[in-house]
Parts: C-alpha cells; sequence; structure tokens
C-alpha cells in the first residue's frame, strides 16, 4: 500500500531480456570514469523492506563492480528480514543501483516501520528524516526514498511536517531524492479512486527533487514512461501539488503550485533494470530505480565537489532550474502520462509535468556541480 508497486519486465527489448546492466546505464547517460563515489554515504530509506547482502554481491561481481561497503541502521528496532518476502524486491533493488553506479560510496540502509495505515506511514518518515538529520556519525549527502502515494492519502499536517525535516536536511547539504510515483497524472494505488489528478508525496514537497521516469531506447532516445499495455502497467508520476505552493525557482513555470517531477530517468519496465533476488536475476521497473540513479548521480558530484574544497550540494532544486542555461539536461520531448483512464501531461521542449527538466548527462552534470559556489 505505501512503497511502489513493484513492476517486473517479462520481456525487457534490451539484452536478451535480461534489462539494461550498469555499464547500459553508464554509457547511455555518459557517467563519467575518475567519479565512483569515494568519499560519500548514500543514505536508502526503507519501511518494512529487508535485502539480502549476498543477492546485492553477486549482481555486484556479476558486473565488475567491486562491492561497496553496506551498513544497517534501525530506527525503530526493525529488522532486515533478509529479503525473504516478494515485496522485499524493493530494498534490493535500491541498494544495488545505488551501488552500481557509485561503488565506491558506503550504503546505508536506515530500516523503519512502515505501519499498517497512511498516518503510521508519515510518523515513521518522519522518525527516519529526523533521525538521518542528527545522524552525526554517518553524515549521508543524499537520501534515495522510493515510496509514497498520492497527497490525499496523508494528512496536510503530516505532510508539512515531512516537508519541514527535508527542507533543514536540503539546507544543510543532505539532497533528498523522492520517486514521482508510478501510477502516471493519475498517481493513486488505489486504481478504483477518483478519476483525476494526483501527485505524489513525500515527492511532491519543495525542497525534495522528485525523479519521474522515462523509456530509454537501445540507440539513446527517451520519452516520457507511459502505460502501453499489461507488460508496464504504469507510467511516470508528474503533475501539480494540491497542497504546497510553488517555490520560488520554479517561478518560470506554469501554475501557481508545486511542479513535478524535476528530473527523469529510465524507468519502464520494457526498458528495465536488471536485478538478484532470491539468488535469480530479474528485471524491474518503476520511478523506484530511477530514484537510487539520481542519487548515485548526486553522491558522484559531491565526491567531485570535495576534490575541489566544496561542501556537498544543498538547495539542489533551487540550482536545477536557475541554471537550465547551464546544465546539461536532455530534453525528452516525446510520451505522456496518462493513466488509468485520467488524461496526463504531454512531453514537450523545457520543463514538462512527466519528465521534469528532462535527464543528463551526467558527466558534464557533475562537472558543473564541481565548480559551482552557490
Amino acid at each position: 500500500m505505501l512503497k511502489r508497486e513493484l513492476l517486473l519486465s517479462t520481456r525487457a527489448l534490451v539484452n536478451n531480456g535480461q534489462g539494461y546492466y550498469p555499464s547500459d546505464i553508464r554509457r547511455a547517460y555518459h557517467f563519467p570514469i575518475n567519479y565512483q563515489g569515494s568519499g560519500q554515504t548514500i543514505g536508502i530509506l526503507e519501511f518494512s523492506n529487508g535485502y539480502r547482502l549476498r543477492d546485492a554481491k553477486a549482481f555486484w561481481n556479476m558486473h565488475g563492480i567491486t562491492p561497496p561497503t553496506v551498513e544497517f541502521v534501525s530506527v525503530d528496532g526493525t529488522r532486515n528480514d533478509q529479503g525473504r518476502q516478494p515485496q522485499d524486491e524493493e530494498a534490493s533493488l535500491d541498494l544495488q543501483w545505488a551501488g552500481a553506479l557509485a561503488p565506491q560510496a558506503k550504503l546505508v540502509v536506515y530500516e523503519a516501520n512502515a505501519g499498517d495505515t497512511y498516518a503510521q506511514f508519515a510518523q515513521a518518515m518522519i522518525r527516519t528524516l529526523t533521525f538521518i538529520l542528527n545522524d552525526t556519525q554517518r553524515k549521508p549527502s543524499v537520501l534515495s526514498i522510493s515510496y509514497g502515494d498520492a497527497e490525499e492519502s496523508f494528512s496536510p499536517n503530516d505532510l508539512q511536517r515531512i516537508a519541514r525535516v527535508i527542507q533543514k536536511l536540503d539546507n544543510t547539504g543532505i539532497t533528498v531524492c523522492v520517486a514521482s510515483g508510478d501510477q502516471g497524472a493519475y498517481g493513486l494505488h488505489d486504481l478504483s479512486g477518483s478519476r483525476r489528478r494526483h501527485v505524489d508525496a513525500p515527492a511532491s514537497v519543495p525542497n525534495a527533487i522528485a525523479v519521474g521516469g522515462t523509456h530509454l531506447n537501445a540507440s539513446g532516445g527517451e520519452r516520457a514512461w507511459t502505460y502501453y499495455g499489461p507488460q508496464n502497467g504504469g507510467a511516470t508520476g508528474g503533475g501539480y501539488s494540491s497542497l504546497f505552493a510553488k517555490p520560488t525557482w520554479q517561478k518560470a513555470l506554469p501554475g501557481v503550485m508545486r511542479a513535478l517531477p524535476d528530473i527523469a530517468f529510465n524507468a519502464d519496465p520494457a526498458s528495465g533494470y536488471q536485478i538478484v533476488f532470491q539468488g535469480d536475476t530479474a528485471v524491474v521497473g518503476g520511478t523506484s530505480v530511477s530514484c537510487p540513479v539520481f542519487a548515485a548521480i548526486v553522491a558522484l558530484a559531491n565526491e567531485a565537489r570535495a576534490f575541489n574544497g566544496k561542501p556537498p550540494v544543498a538547495n539542489l532544486g533551487q540550482i536545477l532550474y536557475s541554471n537550465t542555461n547551464l546544465i546539461p539536461f536532455r530534453d525528452v520531448i516525446q510520451g505522456n502520462n496518462s493513466f488509468n483512464g485520467v488524461t496526463g501531461y504531454t512531453a514537450k521542449p523545457g520543463w514538462d509535468a512527466c519528465t521534469g527538466l528532462g535527464s543528463l548527462d551526467v558527466a558534464s552534470f557533475i562537472a558543473f556541480l564541481a565548480t559551482h559556489d552557490a
């Protein structure tokens, strides 16, 4: 109910149905070879989802990646269940892909009990974010969160509390990346809900970086991830908040409310990602994967900044929107995020409510952030 539904592919279009490998994603988005995340810590938030480290190491070894250091931290006493349940694929993909793209970063899995209601989940989110804000021992510079649901599922008071903690994290140089959702402009996990547009929370929090999804062609081109058939079963989340006003750095965008997503990367299960789960390979998709991909990119950028004597990047959302002429966005101008009978938004030149500002040439993006002072 509270997590992203994990979207599985039975016939991915690349690597003979195996999905994209880390080397494919590095090549497609032009990752630099000289940054691997050294000296950085990526925080991965999990709620009642565990992982088996053996699976992660098998995946990394399969692709010639030296396994990164992994630490498990229980926020409230919840244990790692060692990836025994089907829903544990969530924690597995988060861990495996963050580590695949920033292999020299330390990965810290912050685990908490999701509870049985949206109110309980919101409290777990607040506790976890507050714990991280005060975690002077591990000091992550970026967080990856692949959980949430439509704003209307949560109380406005809880979302405002989450927003305040995320703002504090962002201001201190801890970038919070949140998946924008897998139900397109419809936005609700419950497919029997009202047929109108919704956006996901906590992705809609102004200081979070909302990460949407694309379909990455083998040739390198991208379109908005849209539901095309039973295999896919989803679309990139995006739209306009019904709670949060538009932050000042989005002043050039239409409307008066917070607009999302901010950025997007491959998420369609048909152009999915390989993982190892319970000893077997699988292909997964969803913004659950594009989110840790971007978190890894932020870790690489912070490594580059450290090399230049600069602190981890802070207020990244403001930087993205204030430097659109300097940041190497790869504009996505095809597709839409219509889903479950709700007409979505259409990809177009510039920012749009299905792919945000687009994806990135990662090497050039890191080079820009490496010397950026604001």
